[in-house]
């Protein structure tokens, strides 16, 4: 996503990070997303294929929600269902991509 969009977020909320927080690696977990609401989208590191990691949020409470599917479809599920617990169809009828490259 990030080769195809760049640093920036969808909808002004969910920010996609350039690079992964490594510095932030806990738990297994590696950051490569967050919302306002100061959720963490992650990935669970396991394996050597990281194709195959699987999407975990970490919520603003400290919980790990785990998704099985990867970022894309992850981001995709959230901007337009409904009924996705981290949805945000509620709130927008149309989306878009802010670029922060753009910005600077």
């Amino acid at each position: 996503m990030v080769e195809t969009f760049g640093e920036g977020a969808f909808d002004g909320l969910l920010t996609l990070d350039q690079e992964p927080w490594t510095s932030h690696r806990q738990g297994g977990l590696l950051i490569w997303a967050g919302t306002e609401p100061e959720n963490l989208y992650c990935w669970r590191v396991e394996g050597d294929d990281p194709d195959r990691w699987p999407v975990v949020i970490r919520s603003f409470d400290g919980e790990d929600i785990p998704f099985d599917c990867q970022a894309a479809e992850f981001v995709w599920r959230v901007l337009t269902e409904p009924d996705h617990p981290f949805t945000m169809a509620h709130y927008f009828d149309t989306h878009w991509f802010m670029s922060y490259a753009e910005i600077n």
